[in-house]
């Protein structure tokens, strides 16, 4: 097994998910484990949520749902983002729940679930001010009613979501408004869903009303908040350590250059280590000369460029040696790097960092 792995926390995972129960209520979870379940490994995120009760799996598109089908789970899996009629086949055959917004799609979910003498289940996503997907309020009523007609198709949830649920809860509830609106519309001339949802991570914290029967936690099943501020209010655990070992150690001398591109000089004796990772791993080149690691619960920056496949760390006089663990995401020892750390230093959210770890990186699920 490679040096550079990615070492996941079963144990944490179950505090979180016992961390969002506590504060849903009533509400059963819908476990969003698309993009290779946040770059945590979706098989064994999947089931590790199993062994926790989770019933209901969110999934990006149909054919993370036909990996896990494939991999005998048995859960309803809800597909957010349909890509085409053609998927309908494909939602039909996997027993997948997809979105829809579109009734050419519903047709061609009625017209594949009646070629095959079955029942195709979706949920009538409604575009509450997202403006990325859904169907518009206005024509949910024509909608349903049009719906009607399909064979072998049962609209049987609801759902919206939210564009500012961590920011602007402004407009955030005015979305909720709209989508309750639209609901008592629905109600009213006879349309009642069996599952209704909206609250993404930062929904449920700070829309209680947005809970309904279902919630869709992404980033906080895997230990971070969706916003720094909630930090403390969570108290979630971060599920994920990305660490890896030292290969070489070497002394250079002023006017030694590292990497490529002669982008680092050194200005006097030090010792440099060289770790197996890299850009191909998912470790964005974007931290060359801004980020640290920890060795020995010691913090450490790195020198040169970050490479595909190595990283090289100035250690300067101190006593590390080939083999001594270096984490880049996680604890070791008091010290503590976080994908919020990383992610202020790219410019970018802790949901990039962490799904950016590469396939290549084994998954370790430990506890």
């Amino acid at each position: 097994m490679r040096h550079t792995i990615a070492v996941i926390s079963s144990k944490s995972l179950a505090h979180n998910v016992a961390r969002i129960r506590s504060i849903a209520g009533e509400s059963k979870i819908i476990a969003v484990i698309k993009a290779n379940a946040y770059g945590h490994g979706m098989i064994g995120i999947a089931t590790e949520l199993t062994k926790l009760g989770i019933g209901v799996f969110g999934v990006a598109y149909a054919d993370e749902g036909i990996i896990l089908r494939e991999n005998g789970f048995t859960q309803k899996i809800i597909v957010l983002v349909p890509e085409t009629n053609g998927n309908a086949k494909l939602c039909v055959d996997y027993d997948l729940t997809p979105v829809i917004y579109s009734f050419e799609f519903a047709e061609a979910l009625s017209r594949e679930a009646t070629a095959k003498g079955s029942l195709a289940k979706g949920h009538l996503f409604i575009d509450t001010g997202m403006n990325r997907e859904g169907l518009s309020p206005a024509m949910a009523l024509d909608f349903m009613e049009k719906a009607e007609s399909l064979k072998n198709l049962e609209i049987e949830g609801i759902c919206t979501h939210f564009a500012t649920s961590t920011n602007n809860l402004t407009f955030a509830n005015k979305q909720l408004d709209l989508f309750n609106q639209t609901l008592d519309l629905l109600n009213d001339n006879g349309y009642d869903f069996k599952y209704k949802h909206a609250a993404n991570s930062g929904a449920i914290i700070n829309l209680p009303e947005s809970r309904f029967n279902l919630v869709r936690p992404g980033m906080t099943l895997y230990g971070y908040p969706p916003s720094a501020d909630l930090e403390e209010v969570l108290n979630l655990k971060p599920i994920l350590k990305l660490k890896t070992k030292v290969i070489s150690v070497r002394r250079i001398f002023a006017g030694d250059t590292v990497g490529y591109g002669l982008e680092y000089i050194s200005d006097k004796e030090r010792s440099i280590a060289t770790i197996p990772v890299g850009y191909g791993d998912g470790y964005s080149r974007g931290l060359t000369h801004k980020a640290q690691c920890l060795i020995g619960g010691k913090r450490y920056s790195f020198v040169g460029t970050i490479c595909m496949d190595v990283a090289m760390i100035d250690i300067g006089d101190d006593e590390i040696k080939c083999g001594d663990e270096v984490v880049l995401i996680g604890w070791q020892g008091d010290e503590f790097i976080s994908a919020y750390e990383l992610s202020d230093k790219l410019g970018t959210i802790p949901y990039e960092v962490i799904t950016a770890i590469s396939a290549r990186v084994p998954r370790i699920y430990v506890d």
